[in-house]
């Protein structure tokens, strides 16, 4: 009997293609082996136990991000379903009279959460009753899975979204905000800017968590000069200068070009990977074009500030931009020689040396993000800018929910279940704004197709 490298599960039919358990895709070597069952007994015990033990850890990561926002954790809680039995939920938050559940999985980096991990958390939500409900992966989401997600209200926090909450509030990796003194880009956003609802009813949603959140990037200056002489005589010269900027928390060089297929593929990126490249593409063109400088940065009674340590050196910033630059300019030349008395056109591949690439400067600099997150009736709201320059990376407020083809403006949030509704949608009942559905002075109009449906 052969066991699933991902989950554990054991594989009882032979040559199987997916995992039964947790639908993983197996290879041929996965599958195809048939060994006697008690064989490997204590292999898939030790594979059981890694999979738990990971499983818990992200839980218990999770369960300390929840405490530093505010929320009442309950680790691994059973919770009466309405056919009697129990369901265990990984974390449960509670703030105020409003619970949460909270679905934790720590796949592989390979593996994608599907729409099928989705939809069993969605109808664990239904059987204990809870209105609303976050997943978290420290990977990443298919579009099913996304697209699943948005319909059902729950929040997903992939493996980018993780590690940022990570730094926001995690223990332990915070620099007091009385110690920073190297350089930021100045905000010229403040809270008030970014706190103010641009709604007519902004009393009905609630600010439950305002982070100042400074990421820190290193700037590279470099010139490339590299030059190679083909087998036919002639030189080739390969030249760059220019500015790498690289993330310090992951390594990641922010600013690098992309060809016409990567852009277009960019359409089809799942939404956090949408939302990060919009942040470096906000950023680089930030850090490019504001002056740093250095002053202090103090904490706030209205709002939490946090500074993240630098997960990369500068040494190794200047590495990281140094491979950049060699991929970026590694080209293939063509050139002619004379063969047997003929004339041959044939290819020279210039890779460019390290030592070929001089650093002209090196700048650690922090970018101010505002990272606001709101509640009204079962919504949740985010709100994210670049305070550097006041561009939004992610705005709740600019999209009506029940707009299906053009998204307008919102000009209020419906104070019986918290949608956000533009003018089209939204009524006014003297004291309270509603959506249709809500409304108490709504009736059904015929449409020009004969159907009914709610109108105003």
């Amino acid at each position: 009997m052969k066991f699933c490298p991902h989950c554990g599960a054991k594989l009882s039919v032979e040559n199987a293609k997916f995992c039964p358990e947790c639908g993983a895709k197996l290879s041929l070597e996965d599958s195809q082996i048939k060994v006697e069952e008690d064989q490997y007994e204590e292999e898939y015990q030790e594979v059981k136990l890694n999979v738990y033990d990971l499983g818990v850890k992200l839980e218990e990561t999770a369960a300390k991000i929840f405490e530093k926002m505010g929320y009442k954790v309950e680790l691994r809680k059973r919770l009466a379903t309405r056919s009697g039995a129990t369901a265990e939920i990984d974390v449960l938050i509670t703030r105020g009279n409003r619970r949460r559940a909270v679905e934790c999985k720590n796949y592989d980096i390979s593996r994608a959460v599907g729409a099928s991990e989705l939809r069993i958390f969605k109808d664990k939500l239904t059987d204990t009753g809870l209105s609303s409900g976050i997943f978290i992966t420290n990977s990443v989401f298919t579009e099913d899975a996304e697209k699943l997600a948005e319909s059902a209200g729950i929040e997903l926090w992939d493996g980018e979204e993780l590690r940022e909450k990570f730094f926001l509030y995690a223990i332990g990796r915070l620099k007091n905000p009385s110690l920073l003194n190297d350089p930021i880009l100045p905000k010229v956003q403040n809270f008030m800017d970014v706190m103010t609802l641009p709604i007519k009813n902004a009393q009905a949603v609630k600010l439950y968590s305002a982070v100042l959140f400074y990421h820190p990037y290193i700037k590279v200056k470099y010139r490339l000069f590299s030059q190679r002489k083909d087998p036919a005589g002639k030189i080739h010269k390969v030249l760059d200068e220019g500015i790498a900027i690289v993330d310090a928390l992951d390594g990641d060089i922010i600013n690098k070009e992309k060809n016409v297929i990567e852009k277009f593929g960019a359409f089809f990126q799942e939404r956090e990977k949408r939302l990060e490249s919009k942040k470096d593409s906000i950023v680089t063109e930030d850090i490019l074009s504001i002056k740093p400088v250095r002053e202090p940065v103090y904490q706030s009674s209205d709002y939490q500030v946090s500074i993240a340590e630098p997960e990369v050196t500068e040494e190794d910033a200047i590495k990281i931009s140094k491979n950049f630059v060699i991929a970026k300019n590694t080209t293939i030349v063509e050139y002619d020689i004379k063969v047997r008395g003929e004339i041959e056109t044939r290819k020279l591949k210039i890779v460019p040396k390290q030592s070929e690439i001089s650093i002209r400067g090196v700048e650690l600099i922090y970018v101010p993000i505002w990272d606001l997150e709101y509640e009204s009736g079962e919504k949740n709201f985010v709100r994210r800018f670049v305070a550097s320059s006041g561009r939004p990376i992610e705005d709740s407020f600019t999209k009506c929910e029940k707009c299906t083809l053009i998204k307008r403006q919102p000009i209020a949030v419906c104070e019986i279940c918290g949608a956000l509704v533009c003018e089209k949608h939204a009524i006014n009942e003297g004291q309270k704004w509603v959506c249709e559905n809500h409304s108490s002075t709504q009736s059904p109009k015929k449409s020009l197709f004969g159907l009914f449906g709610k109108g105003r």
